[in-house]
């Protein structure tokens, strides 16, 4: 829904002013639409920003570091995650991140952002602690 609801608003929308303003009886169908699009085109964006900004945990800053024993996560003081990268069974790689697997039932993945790193050459570097520990990506 996040990815097409904008493009429909936009349709929505390009429909609602050609009733606007090429027929003169369509004055409410034609507003009507617009408001409809708005809407749409509203609703996920509202509806994501609602959701991280009224969660504390969710819209708080992770922090992780990875060697060649592990991979840590920490969310402030509170939560602290350390995985050893015998339990990442695999990993593979796109254009926003890193898409790493666990062996966890709850969470079958976790996410690394590329920008999460400081610079290509941090990106490189797990890049290869990933291709050392785990395998070739997926």
């Amino acid at each position: 829904m996040f990815r097409w609801a904008p493009w429909f608003a936009l349709v929505l929308g390009a429909f609602s002013l050609v009733l606007l303003f090429g027929f003169e009886d369509a004055l409410v169908v034609g507003l009507f639409g617009l408001a409809c699009a708005l809407v749409i085109g509203l609703m996920e964006p509202v509806a994501v920003w609602w959701r991280f900004s009224s969660d504390e945990m969710i819209s708080r800053t992770v922090v992780g570091s990875a060697d060649a024993q592990s991979f840590r996560m920490a969310v402030g003081t509170t939560i602290r995650e350390e995985i050893v990268w015998e339990e990442l069974p695999g990993w593979t790689e796109t254009r926003q991140g890193f898409v790493l697997e666990t062996l966890d039932e709850g969470a079958g993945s976790l996410s690394v952002p590329h920008r999460a790193f400081a610079s290509d050459e941090d990106v490189t570097s797990f890049r290869s602690l990933l291709e050392n520990h785990i395998g070739p990506a997926a």
